[in-house]
């Protein structure tokens, strides 16, 4: 059974390397044209508990992107392979395509982000998004990674974490697929866009894990504004 991690509580050792993290969460939708895009991001901190250079922000805009099923060669951009499509009256070009169908990554590959949920609607059952880390293949200068939660697009709808439910953060060990640490996110979270769910960092040597559950009011440019 997967340890329970609450904010304020005590951090938890992590004995694995491999780790796969899931997010899942049930967006609250009164209008039925209305979408509610959840994006999870990573933000990859050195000693100064800073992004150690733009590449190591893992988020649905990263330059740095690989097809799921070549996770150790850099996807670059290609209008033959990504051509531009409409989506309904729409036309989705060539960048959007290729952003939509491959998965953000660090220099190094070791942190690789989700392909973008942009509906938020695949939690009953599943995990919305899903982030890998490799602990044994990330740059020496990293000591933390922070992962958050934001909502795109939250002024066109009016949306907050308040019309959010069943909001939570899974840790599992990727090689044995066993769920070891949950966060569910609780507490009064209606005027926050964006939320630090969880730090995973390194002390004396050894990784940790600890709950964080810290709520902002202007979606990821109030974590960029924290970490940049």
């Amino acid at each position: 059974m997967a340890i329970n991690i609450i904010k304020g509580g005590e951090s938890q050792s992590i004995k694995f390397a491999k780790i796969r993290i899931g997010l899942g969460w049930d967006p609250i939708i009164s209008n039925p044209d209305e979408t509610f895009d959840l994006d999870v991001s990573a933000f990859m901190l050195n000693s100064t508990k800073k992004i150690h250079s733009d590449d190591y922000l893992i988020f649905y805009g990263s330059e740095l992107r690989v097809d799921p099923s070549n996770l150790s060669k850099i996807e670059p951009q290609d209008s033959i392979k990504y051509p531009p499509f409409y989506e309904g009256i729409r036309l989705i070009d060539s960048k959007e395509h290729h952003r939509r169908a491959t998965r953000p990554v660090d220099p190094d590959f070791s942190v690789w982000g989700s392909i973008d949920d942009m509906e938020g609607d695949e939690s009953d059952g599943g995990d919305d998004e899903t982030m890998d880390i490799d602990l044994r293949k990330l740059n020496s200068a990293i000591q933390e990674i922070v992962i958050g939660v934001s909502i795109y697009d939250f002024k066109k709808w009016n949306q907050n974490f308040g019309k959010v439910n069943n909001c939570y953060v899974s840790i599992y060990n990727e090689t044995t697929q066993i769920e070891e640490f949950r966060y569910d996110l609780r507490g009064d979270f209606s005027s926050n866009t964006a939320v630090e769910f969880c730090s995973i960092y390194k002390e004396g040597g050894f990784w940790k894990i600890k709950a964080l559950g810290f709520g902002h009011d202007n979606g990821l440019e109030s974590l960029l504004s924290i970490y940049n």
